[in-house]
């Protein structure tokens, strides 16, 4: 028995032992090669997705349908380990998919705004193995189903993010969907990505910004070992999104600017002084971009499955970011996606085979927009999803989702001092 406190009254959740879902027929094995996109984000992805009605049937499905989707998305049942060169890979041994069980006393409804991260929702609706003290050790893939009194039912996901990225990995909860729905998935994985392997030679362009290392100047690090750091999610209706692009052009040196741009800007700018940076305080802001329509003159196959994401960065100083107005800003932002062509990623590829450099969480901000995610898809049977929420987030990480017709809801973690100073400063943009 788990409990979870919620707005004050308390959950109780049970959770039976997990069992292990293995393809329902042969797979291959042996080891699945991994490209240096897949190394640059080791941990796993947590999503929750929330259903109004569920049957005495659901979990049973829902584990059936398991067993046949992971005929085609095998490598999710392996293990992560280490190749020769201390490079992960996913070695194709059927360890199977932990599949849990749970029942809940209380009504979905109690849970709340789900987008809103929240540390004890995580751990009681998605499974973590709390015996695994060695990430190796992580499952790639493990799924909770927890049913309430009021006949909805969530669905927990932990799945790797060395597997897959955010496209690959709803392609493979839809098809799941899709299975439990008696149909035929309308995407069947590719998975040949030894077509991103480093070029022979090798031609890294340039270094990149994304792995300067960064002194913490400021002691930053101090205040997140001293306090608790605390997730918030921050609504951004459309009227305050268009307010915020005025301000992005009042002075004439943007004739265009994006919604995202003028909003990455602001939180990037807003976040550093929360975290009361020094001026001489180096600071980056790494956004995450989606390549599946940057390879031009080698094409990917559409249903490549593996991570077709990389980052641009904007690397300056904490003084410049403040003083600039916020038009420079998103100017700056604008510049690094211009950057991101095909020419660059095989050049980031063959940089990051090469001298495999530390990425580090100090003075950086990682933006990473599900506005476009395709959840509303993943219907098994009861419904599509009421809602769809990220689980724990990394210190550095920011998530960007869909609120109401065109707004954005905004989706963070600071240290508390820092995040009073966020919400006060959001406040008065």
């Amino acid at each position: 028995m788990e409990g979870l406190t919620i707005n004050g009254g308390v959950m109780t959740i049970k959770k039976l032992p997990p069992v292990l879902v293995n393809p329902e027929s042969e797979t291959p094995g042996g080891f699945y090669f991994l490209s240096s996109l897949d190394q640059a984000i080791p941990f796993p992805m947590q999503t929750i997705y929330a259903f109004r009605t569920s049957s005495e049937t659901t979990a049973d499905v829902l584990k059936q349908s398991l067993a046949k989707v992971l005929v085609h998305y095998y490598p999710l049942t392996g293990s992560m380990t280490l190749d020769p060169a201390g490079r992960f890979i996913v070695e194709c041994n059927k360890r199977g998919v932990p599949f849990v069980e749970a029942i809940a006393d209380g009504t979905i409804d109690m849970l709340g705004d789900l987008r809103k991260p929240n540390d004890d929702t995580t751990r009681k609706l998605i499974y973590i193995d709390p015996s695994i003290k060695n990430f190796m050790e992580i499952p790639l893939l493990s799924a909770q189903v927890t049913k309430f009194k009021c006949g909805g039912f969530t669905l927990g996901i932990a799945i790797s993010h060395s597997v897959v990225d955010g496209v690959s990995g709803m392609n493979f909860i839809n098809s799941w969907a899709e299975i439990a729905r008696g149909l035929t998935p309308s995407v069947i994985p590719f998975h040949d990505r030894t077509l991103l392997k480093t070029r022979v030679p090798p031609v890294p362009k340039a270094p990149y910004d994304d792995f300067v290392q960064i002194a913490d100047v400021s002691d930053m690090e101090s205040l997140y070992q001293k306090e608790r750091n605390i997730s918030k999610m921050f609504i951004f209706e459309a009227n305050k999104l268009a307010t915020i692009k005025k301000m992005a052009m009042a002075d004439g040196r943007l004739q265009a600017c994006s919604t995202f741009s003028a909003l990455a800007a602001v939180v990037w700018q807003v976040r550093s002084k929360a975290l009361n940076m020094k001026p001489a305080q180096l600071t980056k802001l790494r956004i995450l971009v989606d390549l599946r329509s940057k390879f031009k003159e080698r094409p990917l196959p559409k249903n490549y499955f593996g991570n077709l994401v990389t980052t641009n960065c904007c690397l300056t100083t904490a003084g410049e970011l403040a003083e600039q107005p916020i038009s420079y800003t998103v100017e700056q932002i604008r510049k690094a996606c211009d950057l991101v062509d095909e020419d660059y990623v095989w050049s980031r590829i063959d940089y990051v085979d090469l001298y495999r450099p530390p990425l580090a969480s100090t003075g950086t901000l990682v933006i990473s927009s599900w506005t476009r995610m395709a959840y509303g898809c993943s219907d098994f049977g009861w419904g599509d999803p009421t809602q769809f929420g990220c689980g724990d987030l990394a210190r550095e990480l920011c998530v960007f989702q869909p609120e109401g017709e065109k707004g954005v809801a905004v989706m963070m973690a600071l240290p508390e001092s820092a995040m009073n100073t966020f919400q006060k400063l959001i406040d008065q943009v």
